[in-house]
């Protein structure tokens, strides 16, 4: 980090850093941008009676929002009060720990992440599926990866922690195989060695095929799945309907291309498949994509066996064990508190938050009343945004966290203005946590960590706050006592949760040691290496063998799924139907400088900050339009402005636009400087997920309005 003046400038890659190896993100490059940005707020805020905000200092705010939630909880219960955490609430170590240890204090089961409306199938599937108690090959020396609707070029998932292109050059180099079924040609599909380009929410069928390819050839590891897996002849009767050639007729394909990608994947050797968002938000089956995903992984044997030594075994985690063994599955359902709407329940994904407006607008006994809102965007990132303002209108608390006044919190009433990152210490514990999300998703392939001191102080004149310090402030004022726990609670290893002196506030370093304790790695030994270190196993972690009388076993026929993949047989259109006067389809994306609704700065968004929505180059010259003009895109639920782009990496009949931009209707007019909302064109209830309560939010029938007056983009 450059710094002049106890201001950040530059952010280069560490030259004596080996975890990155010498890479950096333009996400990581724009942290200087954020911490000096114009819009960064430095003082919290609080809406008075005609609407304005005035600030108002830290220590007034923690008082009156205690007071009001004291009010509300007297009146009504804990359960009216929710925590809504989204992605910048994982940018500082402390922050999401804090505040569900808050919650857990407060009596309230009412916590919801962006994890149920973005991929909630990984770990529903992952229950229902059952885990192998050693590591997936993953990462570990990969002969073939398959690449479902995920482009690491732009996200940095799907490869291991560094530099995506390195990583994928490096496959290629040896003679590795790279599959990538995309209805986009991106630049990962540039790098593969097959590309299959379907037409969007074919990836169940698509899958399911490949499946029925690998059981009827015989291709699958057989003395792994005779000694670990069930449900194989429940599978085979699921897939099928699922030819080669009804799938390559729905998708626009050819049978012989899933044929050879079935054929590649279960013979290549060592590998692993993953998917992305777009299978995710556009199938409203994330869980049964996730799942197929797991059986593929499992029919082809990729999980470290007895005797292997294990690359990466975590690092700021406990050890966990390694046997060559299954934990049978588990419930998907039921986790946690269930709702009051659309009978959802929590699942190991956590609550429905598509469920959140709902509960928030339903009257009665439970009905949310205050929301605490940690480093997340609702009004541009939950589908149906008409419906979440309506919901953020309605509480009789908002409050938000935000380092700027975003889309939701200028609904809030009171604005926690927060330290950022590079203000605070932090540790890298969520690469560690990526291992157990999903096989391939994110982490390091070897073991390493790293912990960062703050390297700025805050702006001078500031009055921010850590984001842990607020929870902990109005616990202390609610005269709760916090009980702070590891993060991995779950393992034998774990330390017990610790009763938080609220008297005496702790420092973030003693946080962070309560946190990370029982790690195999100590947080004291991390920090002996500035620049982060690798941190092998000594002695080294080998498989064991399965134990004596175990019989877990892996499933691959859980009936909940099976019935799933047969109602996804016997239909021929996608997740919904074009509809009369709708022939077009919307299909989320990513861009490469934003991580959903925040990044989004002139230093990286090379001045423009709004999302494209690209066509293909026949279908803009088919409505008139060229790029830079700016059209209407209708939906059946709400109509949003968007500037247009031609991209002939995209199948024709499609809309490719990135999510989590712009603002509430009243602010169209200024889409050129914050985008536009592609979430006001969702519906919550028409087609959802019956697990997470995820609705489609991705590959839904859109059509577009031109103007009688043309506009055109700025320059």
């Amino acid at each position: 980090m450059e710094i002049e003046d106890g201001r950040p400038v530059k952010v280069r890659a560490d030259p004596d850093g080996i975890t990155h190896n010498r890479y950096t993100c333009v996400k990581g490059r724009s942290f200087p941008h954020m911490i000096t940005s114009d819009r960064r707020l430095l003082r919290s805020v609080k809406r008075s009676a005609d609407g304005t905000y005035v600030a108002l200092e830290s220590t007034e705010a923690f008082d009156e929002i205690a007071q009001h939630l004291r009010q509300i909880v007297d009146k009504y219960g804990p359960r009216a009060v929710a925590l809504y955490s989204g992605t910048k609430g994982q940018q500082n170590t402390l922050s999401h720990p804090m505040a569900t240890a808050f919650m857990r204090a407060l009596g309230s089961p009412m916590i919801f992440t962006s994890n149920t409306i973005d991929q909630p199938g990984k770990p529903i599937a992952r229950a229902l599926h059952g885990t192998w108690m050693a590591p997936p090959q993953g990462y570990d020396d990969p002969d073939v990866v398959l690449f479902v609707g995920i482009n690491p070029l732009v996200t940095y998932s799907g490869v291991p922690n560094g530099n995506p292109n390195t990583y994928l050059k490096e496959l290629r180099s040896r003679g590795k195989e790279i599959i990538v079924i995309d209805p986009r040609r991106t630049g990962l599909a540039k790098r593969a060695t097959q590309f299959i380009q379907p037409t969007p929410g074919q990836d169940i069928g698509l899958l399911a095929a490949m499946i029925r390819v690998i059981l009827d050839e015989g291709l699958f590891d057989k003395t792994f799945v005779q000694d670990n897996v069930q449900g194989l002849d429940s599978l085979r009767e699921g897939v099928q309907p699922f030819s080669p050639e009804l799938v390559a007729t729905r998708a626009g394909i050819t049978a012989d291309e899933i044929r050879r990608a079935a054929r590649t994947f279960a013979t290549a050797g060592r590998g692993y498949a993953v998917a992305g968002t777009g299978p995710s938000m556009g199938t409203a089956q994330s869980t049964l994509i996730e799942y197929l995903i797991l059986t593929l992984d499992t029919l082809c044997g990729h999980y470290l066996r007895a005797g292997e030594t294990v690359r990466n075994p975590g690092t700021l985690i406990p050890t966990l064990p390694a046997i060559a063994q299954a934990s049978p599955a588990k419930p998907g359902l039921a986790v946690g508190a269930p709702m009051r709407v659309r009978g959802l329940v929590g699942t190991p994904a956590g609550l429905p938050t598509a469920a959140l407006p709902e509960e928030i607008l339903t009257s009665g006994e439970g009905q949310i009343r205050a929301l605490i809102c940690l480093g997340g965007n609702p009004v541009s990132a939950f589908p149906d945004q008409l419906e979440t303002i309506e919901a953020m209108k309605a509480l009789d608390l908002l409050v938000t966290l935000d380092i700027e006044m975003s889309a939701t919190s200028q609904l809030a009433h009171y604005v926690i203005a927060p330290t950022m990152n590079l203000e605070v210490p932090g540790a890298s514990l969520l690469t560690d946590a990526m291992l157990m999300f999903a096989t391939g998703y994110k982490g390091f392939a070897d073991a390493a960590a790293r912990y960062s001191p703050p390297v700025v102080t805050p702006p001078e004149g500031a009055d921010v706050v850590e984001e842990w310090e607020f929870f902990y402030e109005v616990a202390r004022r609610l005269g709760l006592t916090v009980s702070f726990q590891g993060a991995f609670s779950f393992s034998k290893t774990a330390a017990p949760p610790v009763e938080l002196n609220m008297v005496t506030k702790p420092t973030a370093d003693e946080l962070l040691e309560i946190l990370l304790a029982g790690s195999r790695i100590p947080l004291s030994e991390v920090k002996r290496h500035p620049h982060g270190a690798l941190f092998p196993p000594d002695p080294p972690v080998v498989v064991q063998e399965k134990e004596r009388g175990w019989n877990g076993r892996l499933d691959v026929g859980n009936a909940d799924m099976m019935a799933d993949l047969r109602l996804a047989a016997e239909k021929d259109d996608l997740a919904v139907a074009l509809a009369d006067g709708f022939p077009l389809r919307l299909i989320s994306r990513r861009l490469n400088h934003v991580v959903n609704s925040s990044h989004n700065l002139e230093a990286t968004n090379r001045g423009r900050p709004y999302n494209f929505a690209y066509m293909n180059p026949k279908d803009m010259a088919a409505l008139g339009l060229t790029d830079g003009d700016v059209a209407i895109i209708e939906s059946a639920r709400s109509n949003i402005p968007a500037v247009f782009a031609s991209d002939e990496n995209l199948r024709a009949g499609l809309i490719s636009m990135a999510h989590s931009f712009g603002g509430r209707p009243d602010q169209d007019a200024q889409m050129f400087d914050i985008g536009s909302p592609t979430n006001r064109l969702l519906t919550i209830t028409d087609v959802w997920e019956r697990y997470s309560g995820q609705p489609l939010m991705s590959n839904f029938p859109v059509r577009v309005r031109v103007p009688e007056t043309r506009r055109s983009a700025p320059n």
